[in-house]
């Protein structure tokens, strides 16, 4: 994930860690010059040296800072455990700044071992195990209950004026690399079809161009994670 940060200037630039955990992202990236910013769900934890932890911020309400107020923002393994998507992204565009990042990183329910489960089960496959019923509304945050797909992500970005610009790495198995092997040019034959043939917009089939190169990219496809870097348009 920190890749995706290797041609960003850091100095002076302020970067904000969204449910930042422990802060291994932050103490990874203390050394790189940019003014450093976490939150944490929790009402109350341990502080992190000299970077500010800010406790008991929660995704699910506004947030409580003041608009384009962030070059950086991350939001690593979080949106998955979140049920309103819309609300997340919407605040975390609303308090970056213009031309500023967000990296985003979720279990990718995208990839064909993940589509290969939900045929078989009838539901994604993600890091966690299914919710036991028997879990409390109140902790069943904790669970990857709300895996998000790559064409809703794509559409909640333009909404809120983010654009994809690049992919990041993460792990690949063996067994996804098969699939690839298989069933990757089907898969980009039949995204070509249902996004270019059956679409009779002209616009629409502009802008599914651009999701049809992400859809059918190596990394969407086998890779564990989805790992995607945000630019906030300028205009």
């Amino acid at each position: 994930m920190t890749e995706l940060l290797a041609d960003v200037p850091a100095s002076g630039q302020r970067l904000l860690d969204v449910s930042c955990k422990e802060g291994e992202i932050l103490q990874i990236l203390r050394s790189r010059g940019f003014v450093l910013r976490g939150t944490n769900f929790e009402a109350s934890g341990p502080s992190l040296d000299d970077i500010p932890i800010d406790y008991g911020v929660d995704l699910r309400q506004p947030l409580p800072y003041d608009g384009a107020s962030f070059d950086v923002l991350l939001l690593v393994e979080v949106i998955e455990h979140l049920e309103n998507h819309r609300l997340a992204l919407t605040e975390l565009a609303r308090i970056l700044k213009p031309g500023g990042l967000l990296i985003l990183t979720t279990p990718n329910i995208m990839r064909l071992n993940s589509r290969l489960h939900f045929f078989l089960s009838g539901y994604h496959k993600t890091k966690r195990r299914f919710i036991p019923f028997d879990t409390p509304l109140e902790d069943a945050h904790r669970f990857h209950n709300y895996p998000i797909d790559l064409p809703i992500l794509y559409y909640l970005g333009k909404q809120n004026g983010l654009e994809i610009e690049r992919l990041g790495h993460s792990k690949v198995k063996g067994y996804s690399r098969l699939l690839w092997v298989v069933f990757g040019l089907p898969i980009a034959a039949y995204t070509w079809y249902t996004l270019q043939l059956r679409e009779k917009n002209p616009r629409q089939q502009q802008e599914n161009l651009r999701l049809q190169s992400w859809l059918v990219h190596p990394r969407v496809m086998m890779e564990d994670n989805l790992v995607v870097r945000f630019r906030k348009r300028t205009g």
